[in-house]
């Protein structure tokens, strides 16, 4: 390419893509760090919370 432009644009969405995968990689890294017990209240919170909507749900409905 003839302009300084288009070097800049070209080194601007190369520079972009590495933090992006580098921010995904730390992301996913740091999401691994759950323990089998967060993961176990985890569950159960989310079996919960699905309870107490078919509760609410077969309430209103009656």
């Amino acid at each position: 390419m003839t302009g300084g432009s288009g070097d800049l644009w070209m080194v601007m969405t190369v520079f972009g893509v590495i933090v992006l995968g580098a921010v995904i990689a730390w992301g996913l890294r740091r999401n691994r760090k759950i323990t089998p017990r967060q993961d176990r209240v985890a569950e159960e919170r989310t079996r919960d919370v699905y309870d107490a909507e078919n509760r609410d749900a077969k309430e209103n409905r009656a």
